[in-house]
């Protein structure tokens, strides 16, 4: 039986949770992948007059995914590249890996150059994975932010009248999102590298599917 791409964008959003965490917790109350938190504390910084004070903080991450998600977008539009599209997943992986070494040569934390310097190489693979996901996601996974995710799950619930249409994969995205955040909060205890290198561990299994498991439209 072909396997499918579900288990692999699955394991994404777990990873994405492990590495915010480790980002928001250990370097610079940053996130690397949910970019609304950082255009959100931006718009503090700004309304409390400290962006000046707090400008590369946030600059550096939305710059950074802003970059990784254009060069996503080229892999997607560009015929070329059309068949090695998921490679950007492998791409990804190693900026991860990339990541976790610079975490654990130099002990990051805070708001130094170097945990800057982590989190830009960590916002660039997030910023190329989301545009990738946009394509080769799977319908009702969420691998980031989870508001609309969570207004599906109860907008469609059984006692209002709804049909709890694929209730497993919102639900399932929801639990694998906060379990990866608790993971990444509970290694972030002994610094940023541990929390990294579990997802760059977790990213390489996922990879098994990301890259060989057929699209779930296509097996359908």
């Amino acid at each position: 039986m072909s396997m499918t791409t579900t288990p692999g964008v699955f394991a994404l959003t777990g990873i994405c949770g492990v590495i915010d965490a480790a980002c928001f917790l250990k370097l610079g109350g940053v996130f690397a992948e949910i970019m609304t938190g950082n255009l959100m504390f931006a718009a503090f910084s700004l309304g409390e007059g400290r962006l000046a004070m707090d400008f590369w903080q946030f600059a550096v991450p939305l710059i950074a995914f802003t970059f990784g998600a254009l060069v996503g977008g080229y892999v997607l539009r560009s015929k070329r590249l059309r068949t090695h599209q998921r490679m950007g997943f492998v791409w990804t992986f190693v900026l991860v890996v990339f990541a976790a070494a610079l975490a654990a040569f130099w002990q990051v934390e805070g708001t130094s150059t170097q945990a800057r310097i982590v989190v830009a190489v960590l916002a660039l693979a997030m910023g190329l994975q989301n545009a990738l996901i946009l394509v080769h996601g799977v319908p009702d996974v969420a691998t980031n932010v989870m508001t609309l995710t969570l207004v599906r799950v109860l907008s469609n619930w059984s006692i209002i009248g709804g049909d709890n249409k694929r209730w497993q994969y919102r639900v399932g995205s929801l639990a694998i999102f906060t379990a990866g955040a608790a993971v990444g909060a509970f290694l972030s205890r002994w610094g940023a590298e541990f929390s990294l290198i579990a997802a760059a561990l977790l990213y390489a299994l996922a990879l098994v599917w990301l890259v060989r498991g057929k699209a779930p439209a296509a097996m359908s």
